[in-house]
């Protein structure tokens, strides 16, 4: 069946290839073997360029070949003459091309048709080459047309063949002598414009500059020099002496985005040479601009400075491809390289066409060939490196998650048995009357609570990196915030011998509105800092700010008397598992990562942080953070209330609840941990080790609360819920279910609400936040 359908495929699409081909090759047999069937009006052209003179100064005539070049007199004019032998049954016109001349037309003794920009033009000296239309009547038969050509640049003396015919005609003869040149210009302008795009897309999107985006650029110059060249531009726009200065304007910029294109199609490695040609072409270009402004020049004066640098750009790709090619690295950009060098060719074989076949102007169909040949091969290789980088941003993000997916499996498999350290722990400190034992004791809750910090600060890390950790705006009252820093900071700078001051302006407003818990953690991260660098001395937490449009700019300044920071090291002060300068000399606990994790967090809150030091004097780090205010009510003056540090609960508590929880994990010391915490209330604990023995007891008893583990082998919690919903005579159907994991990642207690259960409790547990969601659900 499958090579059944797969041949099915192939034929269906062979199919519509040979019919999309017929359908092309129609066309193209209409255009060059089946005769012109327009009927809608007259389009007759006829040759009229035989039997001119040219006048002289001195009035001696001398019979001129048309098309040629001739040598203006000194008064720059260049004046023909000729018998009229027109139509004798309508009016027609006899065109040619100006060739950038003011031109008069006299039949007779009358000014029969005048054209010059001299009043309508914006830029330069010279009137734009244009197809000019003097009109004839039957009754002009026998008499002398004089033309009077002037202009003094470098196409005076050269004339075009002369044609007369109907107005609609000539149009049409003009667009078919010049059509294939310009569709195919046409079409190159699309494909630079869209190279273009697609180039700022991507260095948007991905943050990486392509090629493509400066050949693109160089594409477009080079189709609106071809464009204003032509013909056909009058056709265009009505003011076409200004789109004839794309000519000019078009060929400066396109050597300068040539070497652009150059110096990244070579990865940077010849960067001067092409820089020095691009501000050369850039000096020249703005020069040239600046004297047209003034009138001291035309344009047109710049066009060998143009050629010199296009020239210029071409020998110095060439000089530098030749040891890519040695050393092989030309393999990199083959297919491009293959494009330059059709472009290349075709760019020869338009000068040879140019040099022996002597045109009045240059048809560019050679040169845009070949440069249509160079972008579609920038567009294969484009293709090549947009596929090569969404696969190693694939690759990256697969590999970030991967390292999410690690740190929070290490979080979860560190953090259980640290619960069950610092639970079994706090037992002791309970319990114990003996003094050594205790103070063993603390040192194992020391360590214990240094431990889950190490754990805590590269799981910030970890999530700050994924994107994943979230701002969450709350109302909360300034000085409370601030207390809790205080008294989170000063036991271990009395430890240290450190004095601690807190300097708090008591007009801030009370009441704010930001991620309190985020805000906490900056500023406890930097005193801690503050603490484990200054060996004597004194640590400021100054809290001051500023309100502006509505918002207070809180800003928070740790300084220190410490070891400081030399004025080089501090740009490096926020880089991951680094310590820089003195820092590094000193043997100083913890993993480096506080100022990384406090730095990120500052820049998602919109914040600003920056650093003052000095060397063995000490240091300050301000922080700046927008926040919203909900009270105008000022905050006072700072001071710990009457009851000292609040932070931790007291452990002669009167917890008077009474209950019945059931506790759900796969580890037996962890369900020792809750029956020890709570082993001193009238709440009874009974457990369950596995998914099925806690089925079996919910549904003989009646809980208050069950608390489920998320990472359990065979039976998981999510899935142990699913069963207790499908419960028949459930009498558990209205318990509140909480989840207790180890994985305490940004956003898990509302994607466990989402899944259905009541609230969360993030491993290790704590004694007062388990007292307190026990009594939220049980009271």
């Amino acid at each position: 069946m499958k090579k059944t359908s797969s041949f099915l495929y192939g034929l269906i699409l062979i199919v519509g290839l040979g019919i999309f081909t017929f359908a092309i090759g129609l066309i193209f047999i209409g255009e060059f073997t089946l005769p012109d069937e327009r009927t809608y009006t007259d389009l007759t052209v006829e040759k009229y360029s035989d039997g001119w003179e040219r006048i002289r100064w001195d009035g001696s005539a001398e019979s001129i070949t048309l098309p040629g070049n001739y040598e203006p007199e000194g008064s720059h004019e260049f004046v023909l003459r000729k018998k009229l032998d027109v139509w004798d049954d309508r009016d027609c016109f006899l065109s040619f091309n100006s060739n950038k001349q003011d031109v008069d037309a006299y039949i007779g003794d009358e000014l029969r048709y005048s054209f010059s920009t001299k009043s309508t033009r914006v830029l330069g000296s010279n009137t734009p080459g244009t197809m000019v239309f003097i009109p004839l009547h039957p009754s002009d038969e026998g008499k002398t047309i004089k033309i009077v050509l002037s202009g003094d640049n470098n196409y005076s003396g050269v004339l075009d063949e002369f044609i007369v015919g109907t107005q609609v005609g000539i149009v049409m003869y003009v667009y078919n002598r010049e059509r294939y040149t310009l569709l195919l210009t046409l079409f190159l302008l699309v494909l630079g414009v869209i190279a273009f795009i697609i180039g700022v897309s991507v260095k948007i999107a991905y943050r990486k500059t392509l090629p493509l985006f400066f050949i693109g650029w160089a594409m477009i110059c080079a189709s609106l020099w071809s464009l204003a060249e032509t013909d056909c531009r009058q056709f265009f726009v009505p003011n076409f002496s200004l789109l004839s200065y794309m000519t000019y304007l078009s060929l400066i910029m396109l050597p300068y985005t040539v070497a652009l294109y150059f110096d990244r199609l070579q990865e940077g490695r010849y960067r001067a040479l092409y820089m020095g040609l691009a501000v050369l072409e850039e000096f020249s270009a703005g020069i040239a601009i600046l004297l047209q402004f003034f009138n001291d020049t035309d344009l047109s004066g710049i066009l060998p400075i143009a050629f010199v640098s296009i020239g210029l750009t071409m020998i110095t790709y060439i000089v530098t491809v030749i040891p890519d090619i040695i050393h092989g690295r030309v393999n990199s950009y083959w297919l491009e390289f293959i494009g330059i060098c059709g472009a290349i060719i075709m760019g020869i074989m338009q000068m040879c066409d140019y040099a022996f076949l002597h045109p009045t102007k240059i048809h560019s169909l050679y040169l845009i060939i070949g440069l249509l040949f160079l972008i579609i091969m920038a567009y294969f290789r484009a293709l090549k490196d947009i596929r090569n980088t969404e696969r190693e941003m694939y690759a990256a993000v697969q590999a970030q998650e991967s390292s999410t997916a690690f740190m929070t499996r290490m979080s979860h498999e560190m953090r259980t048995p640290i619960n069950a350290i610092l639970g079994m722990n706090k037992m002791i400190l309970r319990e114990s009357k003996d003094e050594h034992i205790l103070e063993y004791s603390r040192d194992v809750n020391s360590a214990g609570n240094y431990l889950l910090g190490i754990v805590n600060e590269v799981l910030d890390l970890a999530k700050v990196s994924a994107g994943k950790i979230e701002i969450v705006p709350e109302d909360y009252d300034l000085m409370d915030m601030i207390r809790e820093c205080y008294s989170l900071a000063r036991p271990r700078a009395k430890a240290s011998r450190l004095s601690f001051e807190v300097d708090m302006s008591d007009v801030l407003p009370a009441r704010l509105r930001g991620d309190r818990e985020r805000i906490i953690q900056i500023i406890t991260n930097l005193l801690t800092n503050a603490v484990k660098y200054t060996p004597e001395g004194r640590i400021t937490l100054s809290v001051q700010g500023k309100i502006s449009e509505g918002k207070l700019l809180l800003i928070v300044t740790v300084t220190d008397t410490g070891i400081g920071v030399a004025e080089e090291n501090i740009p490096y002060l926020f880089d991951t598992f680094t310590r820089v300068g003195e820092f590094n000399k000193k043997r100083i606990e913890g993993t480096g990562l506080g100022l990384t994790i406090t730095k990120q967090l500052v820049d998602l809150m919109g914040g600003t942080i920056s650093v003052e030091s000095e060397l063995g004097k000490g240091s300050s780090f301000i922080v700046m953070i927008p926040q919203e205010i909900r009270s105008v009510e000022p905050c006072g003056m700072f001071s710990m209330g009457p009851n000292g540090d609040r932070r931790v609960a007291d452990r002669h508590e009167v917890f008077d609840v009474l209950g019945r929880i059931l506790v759900v994990d796969d580890v037996a010391i962890n369900l020792r941990v809750f029956s020890v915490l709570l082993s001193n209330t009238d709440i009874t604990v009974d457990t369950a080790i596995s998914g099925t023995e806690a089925l079996e007891k919910i549904g003989r008893n009646k809980y208050d609360i069950i608390f489920i583990d998320h990472l359990m082998p065979g039976m998981d919690g999510i899935e142990l819920k699913r069963l207790i919903d499908s419960m028949e005579d459930n009498p558990n159907s209205n318990t509140p279910l909480v989840m207790q994991t180890a994985n305490a990642v940004v956003g898990a207690k509302e994607e466990y609400e989402r899944l259905g259960f009541t609230d969360y409790i993030a491993k290790p547990i704590k004694e007062e936040e388990l007292r307190k969601l026990i009594r939220k659900y049980i009271i």
